[in-house]
């Protein structure tokens, strides 16, 4: 891996639990909507839209199958890791969405969330 990873679930999903309803994770559309102010600087990290359903093989061949929910940051392993990472299967990740945010701000100089 030559890049941090994040894996956002893919907006517009169906819930087949909510037949006819199409929907947007609240905390992944944060970061989305992050990612589309400053395309410039996503350029930095890997982003990969996921479907809603799972198994969801692409992270959980990284995390492994208890680690499938979403948002996930995977850190390149080559790279600084913040000490409050997780770790599964011998990878550094969080997955809590301020989390995320405040160490794409920390790190690629994208701008803070305002508190």
């Amino acid at each position: 891996m030559s890049k941090d990873q994040l894996f956002l679930l893919k907006p517009g999903f169906e819930d087949p639990a909510q037949a006819g309803k199409f929907f947007v994770c609240p905390h992944c559309n944060a970061i989305e909507g992050l990612l589309a102010s400053f395309p410039g600087l996503a350029t930095q990290i890997e982003v990969q839209r996921l479907p809603f359903a799972r198994p969801r093989s692409a992270i959980a061949e990284i995390l492994g199958d208890l680690h499938q929910s979403l948002p996930v940051l995977v850190f390149d392993q080559s790279g600084p890791v913040p000490e409050d990472a997780g770790i599964a299967n011998g990878h550094r990740f969080v997955n809590s969405s301020e989390r995320i945010l405040r160490y794409l701000a920390e790190r690629y100089s994208f701008p803070y969330v305002h508190q």
